[in-house]
């Protein structure tokens, strides 16, 4: 049995959840939990709010709304966004004067500087004089020195890189558009360079999505040291007078820690933690977007590294963009789907079916709108409804153990089969499953065209799949008395164990 840390990289809460979020890391983290408990395995999904981006300080200066009360209100918009899809973390911390957060973020930073590898020393940055803001990130804007895209100075949603302001051009202040001048202030600095071994071993234990693997061996060939302190812009301050203020994707790390702590003590398990971080049982899972990749698969390995007890594999599970209708999300523009609006409509389980067969694991996807409005009348309105009413009325004399061996055992096995290897947490795919799932429902239109028998196809959709669409996945076992650990005994090990309805 193994124990998976699954992680979702945190969202920055200056508004609410679209279906680019959800199709991303937090559907994805959300199916890999269930689907990995199915299989008998420890899973804890955490994630939390990030309070501290940058982008919450330029949000509230444009809004003149308190970050901090922004932030508030908006993760509660985020929560609420999270239980209408059905997405269930098992603790969604807020790191604002959290006790947990903060002793996370300032024990890591003392074992890692403690060790040498942080460090401070002075260095030019981008400093606007009309607005008096820093253009460490949100404040500052300019073409990635890597790959040429219209990026902020931290992490290119183009290619994933840090890039470096004083090498961007067109660099520009985010509030006034003028250009900055470059100031010298006196920062830390991960020396990351130091660790291309360790990163090269890390990557090496566990199958990487495409692009990842390419984009791992131009990252790590190219390590510099990367600035963790952002003086005078947000973040939590180590020290009372502002002279080591680390910046949210440095904590990120930390937030995990902290909020699996909170975790433990919110269920009164001492050991949790210990069994999970400590053991050497315990592997991290990130599901991340892929513009995140240089904070979660560069530097966050490195801080592990340094904490003296902690002892857990890392495996990173990023995802591409998401399209509506062949352009890009935009809330300002006003193109993007809010993930309420969608479950309201269609409810939770086609939301989650849809968005996990079109999901941009690696590559984009694009949300047709036509398209899902057929789909979901094909399925959830004609399909469905037919389903539970030939299943009402074939015999209740049906045998699982008969279909087994009957003439669409090979079917059932290869459709297991095809579920197995979807959920092997090394190989992990939500697509792949709704791949699955939908195969068994295409089965179902066409036995029913025959006129054959479903049940035993619905009770496959019931018990593989209940990560995608729970909601459904209840009714039908429920409804019809279905033997669900009998199904999912076969489902994960192949025996056969008989029931009937």
């Amino acid at each position: 049995m193994s124990k998976y840390i699954v992680t979702v990289t945190p969202p920055t809460p200056n508004g609410d959840l679209h279906i680019g979020h959800i199709a991303g890391p937090f559907l994805s983290a959300d199916v890999f939990t269930r689907v990995q408990r199915q299989r008998g395995h420890e899973c804890v999904l955490i994630s939390y709010s990030d309070d501290y981006q940058s982008y919450m300080q330029r949000k509230g200066i444009e809004t003149g709304i308190e970050p901090t009360v922004l932030a508030q209100s908006n993760t509660e918009k985020i929560k609420q966004s999270l239980a209408a899809m059905k997405i269930s973390i098992d603790n969604w911390m807020s790191p604002y004067k959290n006790t947990f957060f903060k002793d996370a973020v300032s024990e890591l930073f003392k074992f890692v500087q403690e060790r040498g590898a942080i460090q401070f020393h002075e260095s030019s940055e981008p400093y606007c004089e009309s607005c008096k803001v820093w253009g460490y990130e949100a404040f500052g804007r300019g073409l990635c020195n890597y790959c040429g895209v219209d990026s902020d100075a931290s992490q290119c949603e183009g290619c994933a890189h840090a890039p470096d302001a004083n090498l961007m051009k067109d660099f520009h202040c985010k509030l006034c558009r003028k250009l900055p001048k470059f100031n010298p202030v006196k920062r830390a600095f991960l020396h990351l360079e130091r660790f291309a071994p360790l990163l090269q071993n890390v990557h090496s234990k566990y199958e990487k999505r495409h692009p990842m693997d390419s984009w791992l061996d131009t990252a790590i060939n190219q390590l510099k040291p990367w600035g963790i302190t952002r003086p005078e812009e947000a973040g939590l301050d180590l020290e009372e007078d502002g002279s080591c203020r680390v910046h949210t994707w440095f904590m990120g790390m930390a937030g995990y820690i902290a909020a699996f702590r909170e975790y433990a003590a919110q269920r009164n398990e001492a050991d949790l933690f210990s069994r999970f971080w400590y053991s050497g049982d315990g592997e991290i899972v990130h599901f991340l977007g892929f513009d995140c990749l240089f904070s979660h698969a560069i530097a966050y390995p490195v801080l592990l590294e340094q904490c003296p007890e902690i002892n857990v594999r890392q495996s990173f599970i990023p995802n591409q963009f998401l399209k509506l209708d062949g352009l890009n999300l935009s809330t300002s523009r006003n193109h993007a789907i809010w993930a309420r609006e969608l479950v309201e409509k269609v409810g939770s389980d086609s939301a989650r079916l849809y968005l996990a067969s079109i999901a941009p694991e690696e590559e984009e996807g694009d949300f047709r709108s036509d398209e899902f409005e057929s789909w979901h009348q094909a399925i959830f309105e004609d399909l469905v409804p037919r389903i539970f009413h030939e299943v009402e009325a074939e015999t209740m004399n049906w045998s699982w153990s008969r279909e087994l061996t009957g003439p669409d055992a090979g079917l059932l096995n290869g459709l297991r089969q095809k579920w197995l290897s979807a959920g092997d947490a090394s190989n992990f795919s939500m697509k792949a499953l709704a791949a699955t799932i939908l195969d068994a429902f295409a089965l179902c239109r066409v036995r029913l065209g025959q006129g054959e028998p479903v049940t035993h196809l619905a009770a496959f959709i019931a018990v593989a799949g209940q990560a995608l669409i729970p909601d459904l996945s209840h009714r039908l076992i429920a409804q019809f008395r279905l033997y669900e650990n009998a199904i999912l005994c076969w489902l994960v090990d192949g025996s056969p164990a008989d029931y009937s309805i």
